[in-house]
């Protein structure tokens, strides 16, 4: 005997109904079972919550933060990485070592702000060698030195990224936003551009030789008694000190000082 479809048992409104609820049965199941594994990410809650050993991570010489938490590195001889600070931005943190870089961000649900108007967290990182520090947010960040080869400086967003003495092979800094820079120290070759309202302040700063340019409103300031190039768009002045040899590209009202 041929088997008939479902319709011809059921009247067609209570098989509709029939399935529409079997199908937000099974979808609530669904989502239940995502809930209790951590989102279906394949976590536990616990394991979402569990703190990272940072004790473990070392190997890196690049640092590269994201979000609104300050950061104080100091070289020494032994990798370190310990945070305080606002107890529930501290248990926000995200800091892992991907090749030879320190991310330090943020769990997404607390990527960008601070939690609950607290002071967010501190992140203190200690290591023998720095030669990258990329910051992108409303954090600080603190250097207390650097010394040896090259050392490249990116700052994007309104934190302020502060460098202690420096004595170089290579120094570059780019600013990106309203953030500013301030270092002090020697290096024999220097890049420095700014593109925004920002400021490098590296009065204290020698360059053998060195390129200055400026998009935007920032200032910068440095010393040099070598060549010196300085291209201008914007509003933003450059000032050095010395006895620099400059060559000047202006386009807009920065104006290039060089003199002693």
């Amino acid at each position: 005997m041929p088997r008939l479809p479902l319709s011809h048992h059921l009247p067609r409104h209570l098989t509709l109904a029939t399935l529409l609820a079997i199908g937000l049965a099974t979808s609530a199941c669904s989502r239940g079972n995502d809930h209790q594994s951590g989102g279906g990410n394949g976590e536990s809650p616990a394991a979402a919550s569990t703190p990272q050993d940072w004790a473990k991570l070392s190997q890196f010489s690049r640092i590269d933060v994201t979000g609104p938490d300050n950061v104080v590195v100091t070289i020494g001889p032994k990798f370190s990485v310990t945070a305080d600070g606002d107890p529930k931005s501290v248990a926000l943190l995200d800091i892992r070592v991907k090749a030879d870089t320190l991310q330090i961000g943020r769990k997404s649900e607390g990527m960008w702000n601070k939690v609950d108007g607290g002071k967010g967290a501190t992140i203190h990182v200690t290591l023998p060698a720095i030669r990258a520090i990329d910051v992108t947010g409303s954090g600080d960040f603190t250097l207390d030195k650097a010394e040896g080869g090259d050392l490249a400086l990116s700052l994007t967003g309104s934190g302020d990224l502060d460098i202690g003495q420096v004595k170089l092979g290579s120094l570059k800094a780019e600013i990106t936003g309203s953030g500013s820079i301030t270092l002090a120290g020697t290096a024999d070759q220097g890049e420095l551009s700014i593109t925004g309202t920002g400021d490098i302040d590296a009065a204290g700063l020698k360059l053998g030789r060195a390129e200055a340019d400026i998009m935007g409103t920032g200032d910068m300031d440095f010393a040099s008694d070598g060549p010196v190039a300085i291209k201008i768009m914007g509003t933003g002045d450059v000032k050095v000190k010395g006895k620099a040899q400059c060559t000047t590209n202006t386009m807009g009202p920065g104006e290039a000082h060089c003199g002693p």
